[in-house]
């Protein structure tokens, strides 16, 4: 993807992808998105709709994408104008904020890693978004952290971004193509999503599997993240363990919170902020787990809420 030119009010560190493009191949569970773009259609048509003459869905350069938005915060090089001009709103109303994005993702990481040194071999990244960073960079794929400490673990990422998807099929397939798999599914629709990932992801469903939920739940409503979270606890196999952080309300000064929920909704994403005590409503069934890990988050603690759970009702493989 081409980036448009022009001057930049911040920084933006270059990251090295990880691997080399590899050539697209039909693999059984690699589900490969369509994009386009119809000038002819309406200019409101949000970007993720639907194509209304057939199944291709549309791509809107002209706004910001939650994707594009998250690899900006981790200093990819995949986003837009549009995708800048939300971020440097958001700076101006929280001035942490990339500092937050960046220590919620070491803290993914560095679970991930712990619970494949403890034997985990299956992971499903749920919401992965563009990560495609070179290893040790916040950006990079949780494989690069399990597969150092598990060689034969399996990989599954999930998301319903066509972007996403094509960047994933040509980059991620490289590092390890025999043990990670992409999969377009949405995370509100639960059902579906797992219903794909027991016909299509290749993972053994009598053990097992750790979700990964990063920096994505905050899309969700409260409706929506309740249905997704007990669906994992009541569909996973049984010792499956949920990874999780979450960005939660902006503190400071009266009406900050108000302001930055207005730069989400004047750029149409999906913005739910939560307490740690809202986000553990949520997890009803889910018991938090001492991993070590959870003081990762470090001084992102007042703005992510990060936790290790397993299912306390035991799930159920097939």
């Amino acid at each position: 993807m081409s980036r448009p030119r022009g001057p930049r009010p911040h920084t933006v560190q270059p990251v090295r992808l990880a691997g080399r493009p590899a050539a697209l191949c039909g693999t059984p569970g690699a589900v490969h998105a369509q994009g386009s773009t119809q000038p002819d259609l309406p200019a409101d048509t949000p970007w993720s709709a639907p194509d209304p003459r057939g199944h291709r869905w549309l791509l809107r350069p002209d706004r910001p994408a939650s994707a594009r938005l998250a690899s900006l915060m981790l200093a990819g090089k995949d986003h837009l104008a549009a995708d800048r001009m939300l971020l440097d709103r958001l700076q101006s109303e929280d001035a942490h904020c990339l500092v937050r994005a960046r220590r919620g993702r070491e803290f993914l990481h560095h679970a991930a890693g712990h619970l494949a040194e403890r034997g985990l071999d299956q992971f499903l990244d749920l919401g992965c978004g563009l990560t495609t960073g070179a290893p040790g960079t916040a950006l990079a794929p949780i494989h690069t952290s399990v597969l150092t400490a598990r060689p034969g673990a399996r990989v599954v990422y999930l998301d319903r971004d066509p972007v996403v998807m094509a960047h994933a099929r040509a980059l991620l397939d490289a590092p390890a193509p025999a043990q990670v798999r992409h999969l377009r599914a949405d995370l509100a629709t639960p059902g579906a999503l797992l219903a794909k990932l027991r016909e299509h992801a290749g993972l053994e469903w009598r053990r097992p599997v750790a979700a990964v939920l990063g920096d994505v739940l905050h899309e969700l409503s409260d409706p929506q993240a309740r249905c997704l979270l007990a669906a994992l606890r009541r569909e996973l196999p049984a010792g499956s363990v949920l990874v999780l952080s979450h960005r939660t309300a902006v503190a400071g000064a009266p009406g900050r919170a108000a302001r930055v929920a207005a730069c989400w909704e004047q750029a149409d994403l999906p913005w739910y902020p939560r307490t740690p005590e809202a986000v553990d409503a949520l997890l009803d069934g889910w018991e938090r787990q001492e991993l070590g890990v959870e003081s990762v988050a470090g001084e992102a603690a007042s703005g992510v809420y990060a936790v290790v759970a397993v299912s306390s009702s035991g799930g159920r493989g097939r």
